[in-house]
């Protein structure tokens, strides 16, 4: 026989090749291998074996979840004010909370005052609702701060209960507190520039008098000028830090927060635009499309006005008698509509700002200051009692139903 590789001549008992080794092809056939154990047999999968989800017979197939788009780390899709805005306009029940916080403390007061024209009771009942119009303003305060702070805590409050409640008058008491200490700050420049300017304006003049001429007109002017821009300026900066640290505040729930000023201040100088945009924007926009309505209100209130001193006879005309109160109360229904007009239309902007912005200022905190959130949660001396409610019960989330 011949070798199946090389070709030589092999013998019947020879196991290997002499020329090249290979193995005898009759003895490999006469001692087959070991046969493989079919558990261990190896074989491709064809297209039917492809691995699929697990399905139950006879049950319907079911689509997984759709792939969601990647979560940008800082994007947010809208703004602060936007957001706020959006909420405002989109939740129920939010323009009937504002329309009642401009309506409650306006209403009180003049119920109060109306009291006055009772004999005796009404000097004593006058004060005491003019306390509780100031305490129904501080509690609408607190209800705007605590809409907003409600962005950071997701604990909720009850947005359909009363207004009048001890835990916002708390909040609204504290951070309208902190919000006006802060405020007053920037007036330090237009007072120290009211000094200059009237003790300055005594000294020009003496000096003047007694030697008869003085150049300081010009530089006191300027320099007044300077403070009284500087006190502007200021003003608007402040605002906006009042405005963090009253959330700053609401969010940690602490009175001891509202001292914590260099923690804010961390925040405050990284988003000092979008702190600009959910605090000052507002009130801007607001305050311009109230003094349009305003302006467009007296318009009318002075052409009835004229009309009814026109409609009273020439005898007015010629007397140096004339009363425009009674040219006023002349003008009957229609003017005291329009005086309702505008004074609604203040409170209702008032109203409105105040809820915007503090909204505004909450998603700023829950965005760009995440760390206040559990910053009281260990160590605290004196807790605010504001709502510590589930958040599923007044719609804490955004979009849920506030009443």
């Amino acid at each position: 026989m011949f070798c199946n590789k090389c070709g030589a001549q092999m013998g019947d008992a020879d196991r290997f090749c002499p020329a090249c080794g290979a193995p005898n092809p009759k003895m490999a056939q006469a001692q087959p291998g070991p046969a493989v154990p079919p558990a261990q047999a190896t074989s491709v999968p064809g297209p039917q074996q492809a691995p699929g989800p697990q399905q139950v017979p006879g049950a319907a197939w079911t689509p997984g979840p759709a792939p969601q788009p990647p979560v940008i780390p800082g994007y947010y899709p809208k703004g602060c004010l936007s957001q706020a805005f959006e909420d405002i306009t989109k939740v129920p029940g939010v323009m009937k909370r504002i329309v009642q916080i401009a309506l409650l403390p306006a209403a009180i007061a003049f119920v109060s005052l109306l009291a006055l024209v009772i004999p005796v009771i009404g000097w004593i009942a006058c004060p005491i609702g003019l306390l509780l119009s100031w305490c129904a303003g501080i509690c609408c305060n607190g209800y705007a701060i605590e809409w907003g702070r409600e962005l950071s805590r997701g604990r909720g409050f009850d947005a359909s209960g009363s207004i009048l409640r001890s835990s916002l008058f708390s909040l609204g008491f504290f951070s309208s507190s902190l919000s006006s200490l802060l405020s007053l700050l920037a007036f330090v420049p237009m007072i120290v520039g009211w000094f200059i300017l009237v003790f300055g304006s005594i000294g020009i003049a003496a000096a003047r008098y007694s030697i008869g001429m003085s150049g300081l007109e010009g530089l006191l002017v300027l320099l007044v000028m300077g403070l009284y821009a500087v006190s502007g300026v200021a003003s608007i900066f402040l605002s906006m830090f009042s405005d963090a640290s009253v959330m700053h505040l609401a969010v940690t729930g602490r009175v001891e927060s509202g001292f914590a000023l260099g923690r804010v201040w961390k925040t405050f100088k990284s988003q000092l635009g979008k702190l600009f945009c959910a605090s000052v924007l507002p009130g801007l926009i607001a305050g311009a499309v109230l003094a349009v309505a305003i302006m467009v209100l007296v318009f009318i209130l002075l052409a009835v006005i004229a009309s009814s001193v026109s409609s009273m006879g020439y005898g007015y005309s010629y007397s140096y008698s004339y009363n425009p109160i009674q040219a006023i109360v002349s003008g009957g229904f229609v003017t005291l509509l329009i005086i309702g007009l505008i004074a609604f239309a203040a409170s209702f902007v008032g109203a409105f700002v105040s809820v915007l912005k503090y909204r505004a200022v909450g998603y700023w905190a829950q965005r760009y200051a995440p760390e206040w959130t559990h910053e009281g949660d260990a160590d605290y001396t004196f807790r605010l009692p504001v709502g510590h409610g589930p958040a599923s019960a007044s719609g804490s989330v955004p979009g849920g139903p506030v009443q």
